[in-house]
This record gives structure tokens, sequence and C-alpha cells, in this order.
């Protein structure tokens, strides 16, 4: 995801990194990685 680009962390909290890809694609979302796994949430 994101095309390799650099993954600024934006908040950190019991495990969880929340990461934004600089000019991802749309709809604007977040990206919620732990432990190998990742989630994709978008905003609204």
């Amino acid at each position: 995801m994101g095309g390799g680009m650099d993954m600024p962390t934006v908040h950190r909290e019991q495990g969880f990194r929340v990461v934004i890809y600089p000019n991802d694609h749309l709809p604007s979302h977040v990206h919620v990685q732990k432990g190998g796994g990742e989630a994709r949430i978008n905003l609204t």
C-alpha cells in the first residue's frame, strides 16, 4: 500500500502505529499497523 512512499507515524499507542502515506489515493484514510497486520480506516 502507498506505493513505497515514506510513512510518517502520526500516533503510537498500545503497540498500534497510525500512519499516513503522503499523496495517497482517495478517499482520505489512515493505516493502522500492529503485529505485522494492517487496517485502512477511511476518514469522513
